[in-house]
């Protein structure tokens, strides 16, 4: 009889492990191989192919950089940094071949005001990325940045994917920008994670 109740308990303890591993996003315990995997672009349907999709997920990486077309600041006169308002737009590339996959728009507005020179601003940003034949694919990212004043550069960012439509509805996952100066013309790679459910009925 013991051995009969220890064999279900270990059985409930490994579908509880299997399920666990199914349902948590690879950063916080998966396969690393599939971690280190990148979405690739199909030229065709104009979309990005699933890393891999399990029973109740599919994980999309989509590894690509960000070209800054336009870049616009508002300020407020007198001229404070709290306040401040920057909106830039622009395209998104596959790399290797620099193919356009898709496009974005950035709005950010700081909170703070700068006591010192060596002081950040802290930015709070909504981006929005389109993708798809039909720019219907869309992820939202939000979070907050810390820029320089002197500069513009940034230095440092906590962002995360909060929500998407079309291929990507439901969308949740985790946002890195590598870039430098918020500019015209800036170049950055961007890593965006993301999780999606598989809404099947």
């Amino acid at each position: 009889m013991a051995r009969y109740v220890l064999a279900i308990l270990a059985a409930a303890v490994l579908c509880t492990a299997v399920v666990a591993q199914e349902a948590t996003p690879a950063h916080k315990g998966g396969d690393q191989k599939i971690t280190d995997r990148v979405s690739s672009f199909d030229s065709a349907s104009k979309r990005y192919r699933p890393v891999k999709c399990g029973k109740n997920l599919c994980l999309y990486r989509i590894k690509a950089l960000l070209v800054v077309d336009t870049y616009h600041r508002n300020q407020p006169d007198p001229a404070t940094f709290a306040t401040t308002v920057a909106v830039y737009t622009g395209r998104v590339l596959e790399i290797g071949t620099n193919a356009t996959t898709g496009t974005f728009e950035v709005s950010g507005i700081a909170t703070t005001q700068p006591a010192g020179p060596t002081d950040t601003l802290n930015i709070i940003e909504t981006h929005v990325f389109e993708f798809g034949p039909n720019n219907d694919d869309a992820l939202t990212v939000t979070g907050n940045s810390q820029v320089s004043p002197a500069t513009l550069s940034i230095t440092d960012s906590d962002m995360a994917v909060t929500g998407g439509t079309g291929q990507f509805l439901g969308a949740y996952g985790s946002f890195t920008d590598r870039s430098g100066v918020l500019t015209s013309n800036t170049v950055s790679v961007a890593d965006i994670t993301i999780y999606v459910p598989n809404n099947k009925l």
